[in-house]
């Protein structure tokens, strides 16, 4: 089954409340998943102010922690919010794909904007969140609205693997659940080694005042 990551990379990541920050953590716990899911295809949208396509669907594990080390919220071209931006472009690679699946949305917060404006258009994907918070603290009311509103699980951080078990198996879930042929085509991966410096590169130029989406 197929499984597209939105991950936030905005400035709000950086805190460190979750050691040694936001951010780092979330790369830690996707590396995991990633671990857990070798063999199945995976993507990649990152979003900030902007949103960006950063790994089409592949099978190839090795990629997408690249990526993840790399990116940072001084490489987005704005700061802020636009999960709405991101699930279109979630919704975007799987339909592309024409196969199955889900989406993982990894963020610490969702706007009241961007919670009202995803009450009132529900993209219709099957998705889940990732809530990247101290253990313990209250989930942010934004990204709860928006789960409630989307009839998504949330899924707090764990010490040990049992948050990336249980959005694993929900994935998989998910996409079982997804209307479809269940066959679809196999993501390309010719090339792909070239993808994580192109899409590197673009999120540079449109820092530099490229127009982005």
């Amino acid at each position: 089954p197929g499984l597209v990551i939105v991950l936030k990379a905005s400035t709000s990541m950086q805190a460190q409340d979750v050691q040694p920050s936001r951010l780092e953590r979330a790369r830690h716990k996707l590396r995991d998943l990633l671990t857990l899911r070798r063999g199945d295809a995976t993507g990649l949208v990152v979003y900030s102010g902007s949103a960006h396509l950063v790994m089409p669907l592949t099978r190839d594990e090795r990629i997408i922690p690249i990526m993840l080390e790399e990116l940072s919220p001084d490489l987005m071209p704005v700061d802020g919010d636009v999960l709405a931006g991101a699930l279109q472009e979630a919704r975007r690679l799987l339909q592309r794909a024409d196969t199955p699946g889900s989406v993982l949305v990894v963020a610490d917060s969702v706007s009241k904007t961007q919670a009202d404006e995803l009450a009132r258009d529900n993209p219709g994907l099957p998705l889940q969140f990732l809530a990247v918070q101290a253990p313990g603290t209250q989930t942010d009311p934004g990204l709860t609205q928006t789960a409630a509103a989307l009839r998504a699980d949330v899924q707090a951080l764990s010490v040990d693997e049992q948050d990336i078990t249980r959005i694993a198996r929900r994935a998989r879930n998910l996409a079982a659940a997804t209307p479809g042929s269940g066959e679809g085509r196999p993501p390309a991966d010719a090339g792909s080694f070239l993808l994580p410096l192109l899409a590197l590169l673009g999120l540079a130029w449109s820092r530099r005042g490229w127009v982005v989406r």
